[in-house]
Parts: C-alpha cells; sequence; structure tokens
C-alpha cells in the first residue's frame, strides 16, 4: 500500500508542476530570446519550446502512468472504501483526469509558443 500511496501522489502533483514550470520558462525563453541582449547569446525561441514541450509532456505521461498504476494498485477498493484504499482509489481517478487536462494545456502552450511570432513590436 505504500508503494500506491506515493505513485498516487506522484500523479497529482507532477502534472501541474510540469506545466507551471514549461510556462514559465517558456515566457522567459521568449521574452528573452526578442531583448537585445539575445544578439550576443544567439538563443533560439523555437529550441527552447520544443524543449520545454517534450520535457513537460514526457513528465506528464510519466504522472498519468504513475496514476494509473495507483489505481490498478487498489482496484479491489472503490473510492467510497475506508482509508488509506478509498482515498488513493479517489486520488488516482481524479489525477487521471487532470493529467489529460493538462497534456492538452502543455501541447497547446507549446505549439502557439512554437507557431506564433515571438518578436513583434506593438
Amino acid at each position: 500500500m505504500s508503494r500506491a500511496s506515493t505513485l498516487q501522489w506522484v500523479g497529482l502533483f507532477v502534472a501541474p508542476f510540469a506545466w507551471l514550470a514549461q510556462h514559465l520558462i517558456g515566457q522567459a525563453a521568449s521574452q528573452a530570446s526578442c531583448s537585445r541582449a539575445n544578439t550576443v547569446w544567439g538563443m533560439s525561441n523555437t529550441a527552447w519550446q520544443i524543449g520545454l514541450l517534450v520535457g513537460a509532456g514526457s513528465l506528464i505521461l510519466l504522472s498519468e502512468a504513475a496514476a494509473i498504476v495507483a489505481f490498478r494498485r487498489t482496484r479491489e477498493g472503490d473510492h467510497d472504501s475506508p482509508p488509506p484504499l478509498g482515498r488513493i482509489q479517489l486520488i488516482a481517478v481524479a489525477s487521471m483526469t487532470t493529467n489529460l487536462l493538462f497534456l492538452v494545456i502543455v501541447l497547446l502552450d507549446g505549439v502557439a509558443s512554437i507557431v506564433d511570432i515571438a518578436c513583434r513590436q506593438s
């Protein structure tokens, strides 16, 4: 049961933090690629955005796998079972659902950052 408990927390917390890191670092990379200092750095916004997209997407898929394993290890119960079995089951189901949403958010954020023109004068 201890391993399933650890997996439930990995399944719950990794995806939101992966999205947050991808979004914040991606925004910083976009800003840095448009700055004057980038003439010295030669930073590619597209390369950064692709790397962040792949990294965050991979972490979210690992988070989804952890939630699925936690769910399968506790399948003898349901979310109404007494703790810790019921809690693990409930959090695993919630994690499986939200991880898919975070994956879509990361894909949309990453693709938009790659396709859109980062440096544009207003």
